[in-house]
């Protein structure tokens, strides 16, 4: 996004990738044990108990938005903002640092300026650790300050629960998840969650968050205000990301319907 911003380039290809996993690594995270002994991501629930390892990837095209409507390009999101920071000191791989966490959120909010209540959605980073995800929880909050109880519920979902842990590709899957959910105006269930662990309801404390278990529509902000979701993408002790990313203007959005039944 800075180099379009800065106009190094009229156009830019993001990708993530994640192939060919390799069973040695799997073995060693097994032995650390940062897998889960189920099989199954359990992202949020009080049954969290590891990652479990995926393959995918994912590519997103980025134009300037003038460029988008000079050349009448489908458009599926807007991104607001972003930030990138270095996790750094960690207590452990899987206890991840919440103050560099609640930090890059607040610059991404800060580079999208908008405010913590007009967000609608965020897609969370948590891969089912009982420690990591509490961690990640409350620095949202913390980062979230201004959104108390008396606003609207924050939704919170991760793919991470239905695809695994794509790692170098866990990113790309998690915009890709935020912008369909843009799309549709729609949250799906979050698999395999049955309890939420009780440390992430600590770490929420006083704070508005929803975390569906069935189809739920979005709230926008305000009347006439445009979606907004928040994605987090936290590598272990390193880089960590945020990005904020809205609907595309309603008018866009129907031409950008019209032109896919088109084509």
């Amino acid at each position: 996004t800075r180099s379009l911003q800065n106009v190094d380039c009229d156009l830019a290809l993001v990708a993530g990738v994640n192939a060919m996993v390799s069973p040695a690594m799997s073995v060693a995270y097994g032995i650390t044990g940062m897998t889960s002994t189920s099989g199954r991501c359990h992202a949020f629930d009080l049954a969290a108990d590891g990652l479990v390892r995926g393959e995918g990837c994912g590519a997103v095209v980025l134009k300037r938005m003038d460029d988008v409507y000079a050349d009448n390009n489908k458009i599926h999101a807007v991104v607001r903002g972003v930030a990138v920071a270095a996790n750094g000191a960690s207590a452990s791989f899987m206890a991840p640092n919440g103050t560099a966490q609640e930090k890059v959120l607040r610059s991404a909010l800060k580079d999208a300026g908008i405010q913590a209540r007009g967000l609608s959605y965020y897609e969370s980073a948590c891969v089912g650790s009982d420690l990591g995800d509490p961690i990640e929880m409350r620095a949202l909050a913390k980062a979230h300050a201004d959104r108390g109880l008396s606003s609207p519920p924050l939704i919170i979902g991760g793919v991470k629960a239905n695809i695994g842990h794509l790692e170098a590709a866990s990113g790309m899957a998690g915009l890709i998840k935020a912008i369909l959910v843009l799309k549709h105006r729609q949250a799906p269930p979050n698999g395999a969650l049955n309890e939420l662990n009780p440390r992430i309801l600590k770490a929420l404390t006083g704070f508005s968050a929803h975390f569906p278990r069935s189809l739920e529509p979005l709230t926008p902000s305000g009347d006439g205000a445009p979606l907004v979701a928040g994605v987090s993408s936290f590598g272990a002790h390193g880089t960590i990301a945020h990005a904020i990313v809205e609907e595309p203007p309603r008018a866009l959005a129907r031409e950008t319907e019209n032109y896919s039944k088109d084509d």
